[in-house]
């Protein structure tokens, strides 16, 4: 016999249960049994002020919140993102050696990361021993930058350098696991081609490429060093014809990712291609040239801080065109914020969970739904089954391990729609709701 459960989420109705039908409908969504990529998991990024806010609040209510989050009840997510130094989301900016020219990084300490993130890590860790990590810096230390600051600037492009901050991701990988934190994979720089308020640092793709032939691949090789180095968080170019420099999303391939990728002395010590934001535009380039190449994304794009349900449904298309391009995991931004979500520069965000910090009311906001529609459904492992019909372009389906099949679906039109599924002999039928996410978790 067939058990299919249907949850749905819409504005102000966030985790409901809905009835199928016996009708059989015209708009249709069927599997063609293409098999797709080999899902990873599901997570978010780990940072000062999420933990800040998490101790303000009492032990009862903190624990709901991570069980919520990292428990196979709840999101049940796997993959962490860390900040290497200070994020915006930091309660202060900082890097792991401020001592000037310290090329021997003599100096280096994860000792903040100690007191201010890595107790938030082991809390996941308690409910998810097996959470694989990921990690960029904003910034590299500021005596290393052309600018001696942690905002806007770039890399000192020297030997002596390079040469230091390559074996500055190896300290960090290596103080880590000493720690108890077992970095998979490293990330270049979070938001390579982004100048902003915040700690960040501009790369050209021919840095990029130069520094991991060069340097990170083999000093990674040289120490043993297992973690993976991935090319990312690749973010997108600022488009402006006015302004020399600027290129649109065909120019930006090239000189970006292709003169990474097309090098093969880098690209042999690549394992694979991180996206978020306006990297999202390339994504088929890169699958197209280079089919070889494992894609996660890697930060949800993150809103004004309303938390209001038009956002939660662009999250929902930006998850159906992630995984439409074969990535194999999806990270959320701030998984837990004051409300308001007001980073150090003034960008008020979005976030799962707020917290009041003067009420300390708790509130699961809207896409805390749309992610626990995926990641509680989804398991590692998955794999993504290729489907026809009406419905092809608002949904995604998936087989887990032990052959349950998931099917999201999504509807942000303003009126209901008639919706079948069929997949051999399983056919089911419903109204998708206006404005709804929509999981059918079906067991035979």
């Amino acid at each position: 016999m067939t058990n299919i459960k249907h949850i749905y989420s819409r504005d102000k109705e966030y985790w409901i249960e809905g009835n199928l039908k016996q009708n059989v409908y015209e708009d249709t969504l069927e599997v063609t049994e293409s098999v797709k990529q080999t899902v990873k998991g599901f997570g978010g990024c780990f940072n000062e002020m999420s933990w800040d806010i998490l101790k303000q609040i009492d032990a009862k209510k903190r624990k709901d919140i991570l069980d919520d989050l990292f428990t196979e009840e709840g999101c049940n997510f796997n993959i962490g993102r860390l900040p290497i130094g200070a994020s915006d989301y930091a309660l202060e900016w900082h890097s792991y050696d401020e001592t000037p020219e310290d090329y021997a990084l003599k100096d280096f300490s994860l000792k903040r990361d100690e007191e201010y993130l890595f107790p938030y890590v082991k809390e996941a860790l308690k409910r998810k021993p097996n959470m694989a990590f990921f990690a960029s810096p904003w910034s590299p230390p500021t005596w290393m930058k052309t600018k001696r600051a942690y905002n806007f600037g770039t890399l000192r492009f020297e030997d002596k350098v390079l040469t230091a901050y390559a074996n500055y991701f190896a300290k960090y990988v290596e103080e880590s696991k000493r720690l108890g934190i077992n970095i998979d994979k490293v990330h270049i720089q979070n938001e390579p081609h982004a100048d902003q308020k915040f700690p960040s640092c501009m790369w050209t793709g021919k840095e990029m490429r130069e520094f991991i032939k060069n340097y990170l691949g083999p000093i990674f090789k040289q120490k043993g060093i297992d973690t993976e180095i991935w090319l990312g968080t690749i973010n997108g170019p600022f488009i402006d014809f006015r302004i020399p420099g600027s290129a649109p999303f065909s120019q930006f391939y090239d000189q970006c990712v292709n003169t990474v990728l097309s090098d093969k002395d880098a690209r042999k010590y690549i394992s694979g291609l991180g996206i978020q934001w306006g990297g999202k535009h390339i994504i088929e380039q890169v699958e197209l040239s280079y089919p070889e190449m494992r894609i996660m994304q890697t930060e949800n794009e993150c809103g004004d801080g309303q938390n209001n349900w038009e956002h939660a449904e662009y999250v929902y298309g930006l998850f159906w065109h992630y995984f439409i391009h074969n990535v194999e995991s999806y990270s959320y931004w701030n998984m837990v914020l004051p409300k308001g979500g007001v980073s150090t520069w003034g960008w008020e965000q979005n976030s799962m969970i707020t917290i009041d910090p003067e009420t300390k009311e708790v509130t699961y906001e809207p896409e805390f739904y749309v992610m626990k529609h995926f990641s509680h459904f989804v398991k590692p492992g998955a794999k993504r089954i290729a489907t026809k019909g009406h419905w092809t372009s608002n949904s995604l389906v998936f087989q887990n391990p032990d052959g349950e099949i998931i099917v999201t679906v999504g509807n942000a039109m303003d009126n209901d729609r008639e919706f079948t599924f069929r997949y051999n002999d399983i056919t089911f039928s419903t109204i998708i709701k206006a404005h709804s996410v929509n999981t059918f978790s079906i067991n035979k």
